[in-house]
């Protein structure tokens, strides 16, 4: 049976360039977004206190999962605005709707990651106080 396409199955031109588009698209929302900013910088922080209180790694792996995916939902609600910013040139109550509900799920998930974030942080935080 012959292949109708005769591509490889990885072509590592398109993925490299695929890097580069994904890499211009954070760049881009680093410089034009200021809570995605504030997200990396927590996020830096946040990492660092894992190490300095000896977080288990698995716990790691949370608070990394769930900042990827604060992280993740800026770059999305980013994307999804300047959609309907291109798609509706004056204002309209229902574009407006759209981006409010897409920042209500960022600001949900980064309240998640917070309490997640709380519940490894506070028990090591008050053994050194207590």
């Amino acid at each position: 049976m012959d292949l109708k396409s005769k591509s490889p199955f990885v072509s590592w031109t398109r993925l490299k360039k695929s890097f580069y588009y994904a890499s211009k698209g954070i760049y881009h929302t680093w410089r034009s977004e200021q809570n995605f900013r504030i997200h990396i910088v927590v996020a830096f922080f946040v990492f660092i206190a894992a190490q300095i209180l000896q977080v288990p790694i698995v716990e790691q792996a949370i608070l990394a999962v769930v900042i990827g995916a604060v992280i993740g939902m800026e770059l999305i609600n980013t994307a999804l605005e300047h959609m309907v910013d291109l798609v509706v040139q004056t204002y309209d109550e229902r574009a407006k709707i759209i981006k409010d509900a897409a920042a209500g799920a960022v600001f949900v998930f980064a309240l998640t990651a917070v309490l997640v974030g709380s519940m490894i942080f506070i028990p090591r935080v008050l053994e050194i106080f207590l």
